[in-house]
């Protein structure tokens, strides 16, 4: 089975997803953890005081790398009836479809987990992560940072949320 998480920034997507693994012995794979332990540390220094659109350009084929890499591993355990949880890469309806299109390749179940809160709560929690680095702590989110991630996400549509897990804080 493959549970897809998905929710703008801030929302609480890494928390839930490491309850699905937990709660249905599953292999959880978080993009953003992926990110900070593969590339972050070769960052060019200053990024994050360089614009949005600048650590965006940075980010993006490093994210693709991280996705390719992760599905070779999914398509193993997939293969082997093992229960994948995907934390990232569900910004949009494409994203989210390539992924119900790999659970249809391997005849496996598909569920969406689409979690949000209020944008002014998304944006404390995130700003309040960059300070604390707890467990759920993976990449530092400036404001511009944040603002522009907002505009990337794409809400699941009616049809995509039918049959889904619904959760709003």
């Amino acid at each position: 089975m493959i549970h897809l998480i998905c929710g703008p920034i801030g929302a609480g997507k890494t928390t839930l997803a490491r309850n699905i693994a937990e709660e249905n012995g599953a292999i959880r794979f978080s993009e953003d953890e992926w990110l900070k332990t593969l590339f972050v540390p070769d960052a060019p220094d200053g990024l994050l005081s360089e614009s949005p659109e600048a650590v965006a350009s940075w980010a993006i084929e490093k994210y693709e790398r991280c996705r390719e890499k992760i599905w070779l591993v999914c398509d193993q355990l997939l293969n082997q009836g093992v229960s994948v949880v995907l934390d990232g890469a569900a910004a949009n309806f494409d994203q989210r479809n390539f992924i119900r299109q790999r659970a249809k390749h391997h005849n496996v179940a598909f569920k969406l987990h689409y979690i949000t809160a209020d944008r002014d709560v998304r944006k404390e929690r995130v700003m309040n992560r960059n300070k604390d680095q707890g467990d759920t702590y993976s990449l530092e989110v400036t404001e511009g940072m944040f603002n522009m991630m907002e505009s990337f996400f794409e809400a699941p549509n009616k049809k995509e949320l039918e049959g889904a897990n619904k959760i709003a804080f």
